[in-house]
């Protein structure tokens, strides 16, 4: 899948592909600027550390890859990886999740868009028929992504850090 996207200050060619060994620096490169930027301010930069250090790993990451039941994709724009997802089934009932992070200077590009209708044609492969994800409620850029693309069925609590924040629930049906 590829696509030329224009805006104000740049412009630059994009691509959507599996993801590869040598793109787990880049993968985890991506991660630490998104996860900081969006979540210090909410669970703390040394909390977003830890998660860091722990989700992402280069084995659980070659893991990923590796397996065809996890779809894990890059999205480039001029060959640099600015952007990731890890798709795949939560369970038998035909329910399936979707993360998705785009570097924050590419926020508003439509890449996280063109991310998600990858992970569908995926998702829609292993005969998922609905995506449920959970984001945190203070997590304004999730959110805004998921209230354009998803219905938002409902509200709970995680434990997240050793600390209860309020989680928004939605869903997309494929």
């Amino acid at each position: 899948m590829m696509s030329r996207v224009t805006c104000s200050h740049m412009s630059f060619q994009t691509a959507i592909r599996p993801a590869e060994s040598v793109d787990i620096a880049d993968i985890r490169r991506v991660a630490r600027a998104t996860w900081h930027t969006v979540y210090d301010d909410i669970l703390g930069a040394e909390t977003v550390e830890e998660h860091l250090k722990e989700g992402y790993t280069p084995p659980l990451l070659e893991q990923m890859i590796e397996l065809d039941e996890v779809g894990l994709f890059v999205s480039t724009a001029d060959d640099d990886v600015v952007a990731y997802m890890s798709c795949g089934m939560t369970d038998a009932t035909g329910f399936g999740d979707l993360d998705l992070y785009v570097h924050p200077d590419y926020w508003g590009e439509g890449i996280g868009t063109e991310l998600l209708h990858r992970g569908e044609q995926h998702l829609h492969d292993l005969s998922v028929r609905k995506i449920r994800d959970e984001v945190l409620a203070e997590n304004e850029v999730g959110n805004a992504f998921y209230r354009a693309h998803f219905e938002k069925v409902g509200q709970r609590t995680a434990k997240v850090g050793g600390q209860e924040h309020p989680v928004n629930v939605y869903e997309r049906r494929l």
